[in-house]
This record gives C-alpha cells, sequence and structure tokens, in this order.
C-alpha cells in the first residue's frame, strides 16, 4: 500500500495540492498534527481516506493524540510526537514505538523532513509544506508491502515553498 504522509499544515493550504502531486497513487493519507482539522478538509478535497492525531497547535480540537494502524501485517503508529518531546530527543518517542510493537512509526512537531530506522522500527518525519524549519517544505510517501516498509521524503520545488 502506498500511502502520503504530511503534518504540520498549521491551516495552510497553499502547497497542499503540491505535496498530493508528488504523492500521486496513494490510497490513504496520514497527517501527523498541526491542525488536525486541516486533515479532513484535505481527504475531503482530494477523495482520500485520512488518518489524522491532533498536535500542540490543536487547542480546542477534539480528536486523538495517537492512532495505531494495521496495514497488512505492519503495524503503523501516528503521532505528533510533542508528547514524546522529539524536538530535544527521540529516546522517548523510540522507547514508546518499541512497547507498542510497530514495524513503522510516523510522527511531526519538528517540521524538519527526517526518515531513519532504529531498533528495527522505521521512523518518518514528513517535515512541513506550510513552515519548514530546513530547506524547502515537505511530504513523504510511505511504501508498506509483504517484504517490509520503505519511506521517501518529498521536497516542495523552491518556486512552491
Amino acid at each position: 500500500m502506498i500511502i502520503g504522509v504530511i503534518s504540520d499544515t498549521h491551516g495552510d493550504f497553499r502547497y497542499v495540492d503540491e505535496c498530493l502531486r508528488m504523492m500521486d497513487g496513494v490510497e490513504l493519507l496520514l497527517h501527523a498534527g498541526d491542525f488536525y482539522e486541516d486533515a479532513q478538509k484535505i481527504g475531503m478535497g482530494a477523495n482520500l481516506k485520512v488518518v489524522a492525531v491532533t498536535g500542540n497547535c490543536d487547542y480546542m480540537v477534539k480528536g486523538p493524540s495517537e492512532e495505531m494502524l494495521a496495514v497488512g501485517s505492519r503495524r503503523i503508529y501516528l503521532t505528533h510526537g510533542h508528547l514524546y518531546r522529539v524536538k530535544h530527543d527521540l529516546a522517548l518517542l523510540v522507547q514508546r514505538s518499541k512497547a507498542l510493537g510497530v514495524d513503522v512509526t510516523v510522527y511531526g512537531h519538528t517540521h524538519v523532513p527526517t526518515i531513519f530506522r532504529r531498533e528495527g522500527i522505521l521512523f518518518v518525519n514528513p517535515g512541513s509544506p506550510h513552515s519548514p524549519r530546513r530547506g524547502e517544505g515537505s511530504c513523504a510517501v510511505l511504501d508498506i508491502t509483504r517484504a517490509g516498509a520503505k519511506a521517501r521524503l518529498c521536497s516542495l520545488p523552491k518556486d512552491v515553498s
């Protein structure tokens, strides 16, 4: 299954269409928070199923702070990351992911796109199309197969971000 991953849109839809274009063919969209309500609008506009979580900027919004998904035999954990202090250290997020026994952890909050493996878990942070902290705006694509999981980052063209 091909899964689009986006985070930290913060109510700004100017770059979402370009992200969706770069994620061509996705069957599901994961939104890792900030803003939870953006996820629903994106899903409706793109006719995509969306799974989303709340972030630190979703003050008055009711929604889950974390989600677990099963895609085939793979387990995906979705969180914004602020509850695990990911701007300072990833140790708490890694610990939580190990405790959950997941194959993939998707998080946001830092606005810095990152893909890495630790303790056998694939970690994916798509960055932010709205306000990147390093380089251009970004999103990610996650590919889940029987053989495993892999991800790639998609950088928005400079004239877009």
